[in-house]
């Protein structure tokens, strides 16, 4: 798991550092461990490589918003669904984001780690 110590300094330049810092040591430790979970899972299931600035970045942010949206009752079905009509015209559904369970900036963070455009990733064959 990433430790404390080193999300603690992730935060010491974040907007959010009031937020994080604020939070009992056993919530930030809690959403740390969450957060790991959340990430893990987004890459399938590999273990993360915390010497990797991408992969600190993906779990600290997803720990912040974990800790900073626990009230906000997160429905990943509905949030997903979006749908509109127009009487007599018709309607349409249609999928708003990937995974609304993963704050935005944790998803760019994966966005590097899986190697999308924009990620250069050199690996010998």
């Amino acid at each position: 798991m990433l430790s404390l110590e080193k999300a603690d300094e992730y935060f010491q330049l974040h907007l959010l550092r009031d937020e994080w810092m604020g939070a009992p040591e056993d919530s930030r430790k809690a959403a740390l461990n969450m957060a790991e979970q959340d990430i893990s899972l987004e890459l399938g299931g590999t273990e993360l490589d915390y010497a990797d600035i991408f992969a600190v970045g993906a779990v600290c942010e997803q720990a912040v918003f974990l800790l900073t949206s626990q009230g906000d009752g997160i429905n990943p079905v509905s949030a997903l669904l979006q749908s509109e009509s127009v009487d007599g015209i018709g309607s349409r559904t249609y999928r708003s984001r990937s995974n609304p369970a993963i704050s935005t900036r944790a998803e760019r963070f994966l966005e590097h780690l899986r190697g999308r455009p924009g990620a250069v990733r050199i690996s010998r064959g």
